[in-house]
């Protein structure tokens, strides 16, 4: 059984078919992301504030996958809310108040819709998921409330949209950086995944061990919690060549990297690892494509960390590059 899902399922079957489930509906609808993306982008003004910005775009593009259109406009709308102030842990007390008080709310919300679907002989288990709440409801045995399939649907809101926002923002700021105003000279997935090393928003994970074993030197019993950071296997100088430098070359032979953990390894890997990357890959594409990205008044690379590693406000300036080229060739003619 894998801790993330705590006791809110029953089996590690359960939990496969679960993981399975959300994968799916993320992969069903990833035409609407990217259609989603393109649209988002060219409507974002050309100064910005992140990892704010991040946030709002990664919730805005996926926000008819995790409620359908046609869903309730009140649970609809305290997403968003959540979204904007609690989609990981807030760093500052008041914000966190905030986000206990957001997410009580949406939690009734949620059990409220949960029961509603579940009793709509529309919503059934063989009816083709319409959204991220119908995948997991799908999913949920009989024996599992209404309560626990709404905590478990907050569990995966909040694993999408957190960390697909602070992966871009990291992603959009170190690459930026190293650019320094020019468009990119890497391959965007390179850029991302030398994110995800540099500066892995998930930087502990932690497991239960299942049986008496010794790593290290180090006696472990049943049931002691271990704990692993991909932060510091990312940094390791034994794996890795001058580990404190941000450098996207380094994936140009992305086989030669390990060890390489940034949604955790494993049976128990998190559980839209498999589709994270590409998310994450393709917002950065459309964000850049034809676009010169600047940051300016911040450009400190240092973590927030909470219960992640979140970037420190930056703003961002994006020009496309149609407009630069207008610009200098007006230049010429003066």
């Amino acid at each position: 059984m894998s801790g993330f899902f705590g006791s809110m399922l029953p089996s590690r079957s359960t939990q496969v078919d679960f993981g399975r489930a959300v994968r799916g509906i993320l992969r069903t609808h990833m035409r609407e992301y990217r259609e989603s993306l393109a649209a988002a982008v060219v409507e974002m003004p050309s100064v910005t504030r992140w990892p704010a910005a991040g946030i709002e775009l990664a919730y805005r593009c996926t926000a008819d996958v995790l409620l359908h259109p046609d869903g309730s406009p009140r649970l609809r709308q305290l997403l968003e809310r959540n979204a904007r102030v609690g989609a990981l842990r807030p760093a500052r007390m008041e914000q966190r108040a905030r986000a206990q008080l957001l997410r009580a709310k949406l939690s009734t919300a949620l059990t409220e819709q949960v029961r509603e679907r579940r009793s709509d002989s529309r919503h059934t288990a063989e009816a083709e998921p319409r959204d991220l709440l119908d995948a997991v409801i799908g999913v949920c045995p009989d024996e599992v409330t209404d309560p626990t399939v709404a905590q478990l649907y907050v569990l995966m809101f909040r694993s999408i949209v957190g960390p697909l926002g602070y992966s871009l923002a990291w992603s959009v700021l170190l690459g930026s950086l190293q650019s320094s105003g020019s468009p990119w000279s890497w391959p965007v997935d390179w850029v991302v995944r030398e994110a995800l090393r540099h500066r892995p928003v998930s930087w502990m994970v932690s497991r239960p061990v299942p049986f008496p074993t010794e790593l290290g030197g180090i006696a472990f019993q049943t049931g002691d919690l271990l704990s692993v950071s991909p932060y510091l296997l990312h940094h390791d100088e034994q794996h890795w060549t001058r580990p404190a430098a941000f450098q996207p070359d380094r994936w140009a032979q992305p086989s030669a990297h390990r060890p390489y953990v940034p949604f955790s390894f494993g049976p128990f890997t998190c559980a839209g690892a498999a589709v994270a990357h590409e998310l994450v890959t393709e917002a950065a594409t459309t964000l850049t494509g034809n676009t010169y990205l600047r940051v300016v008044g911040g450009g400190d690379t240092r973590p927030i960390v909470t219960n992640a590693a979140t970037p420190r406000p930056f703003t961002l300036h994006h020009t496309p590059t149609k407009t630069l080229t207008a610009l200098d060739g007006a230049a010429g003619r003066r």
